[in-house]
């Protein structure tokens, strides 16, 4: 099975339902050599739903199962993958007062694509931190030229 890491990267950890702008690197060793392609893009909405919608674009990225980690400074996301997702799953992605789990159609999404692989998590700042914010940057720039 490969490993791989998911490191995403938003322009704002603001709660707020606003233009969010995010960046994810996949990284995966083949040979011995790190192999990396990169998704961009941006969502209007919450913290949390940028975060959801890079990781959907990057799971949906892999033909094949693997064992994936994902690295983001979103510790609420990491934990519900970690402790909800499939409990949600099971309850058709309903809450225990039978209301729907916030963001409910990008969880739907991970969890469907999520299933043949073998998820870990690692919570905070990672190596293309920096790099992603740049290009984020970058590309916000491009857009209002």
């Amino acid at each position: 099975m490969y490993q791989t890491k998911i490191y995403i990267t938003t322009d704002s950890s603001s709660p707020k339902a606003t233009e969010k702008h995010y960046g994810y690197v996949l990284e995966c060793m083949v040979g011995g050599e790190a192999k990396t392609r990169e998704g961009f893009g941006k969502v209007t909405g919450t913290y949390h739903q940028a975060v959801l919608t890079a990781l959907a674009e990057a799971l949906g990225r892999f033909n094949q199962s693997c064992e994936v980690c994902i690295c983001t400074e979103d510790d609420f996301v990491l934990n519900m993958l970690e402790r909800n997702l499939a409990i949600w799953a099971g309850n058709e992605f309903l809450t225990s007062k039978k209301k729907p789990v916030a963001n409910q159609e990008e969880w739907m999404r991970i969890w469907s694509l999520s299933n043949k692989h073998l998820i870990l998590t690692s919570p905070g700042k990672h190596e293309y931190t920096g790099w992603l914010q740049g290009e984020i940057e970058k590309r916000k720039e491009q857009e209002n030229v």
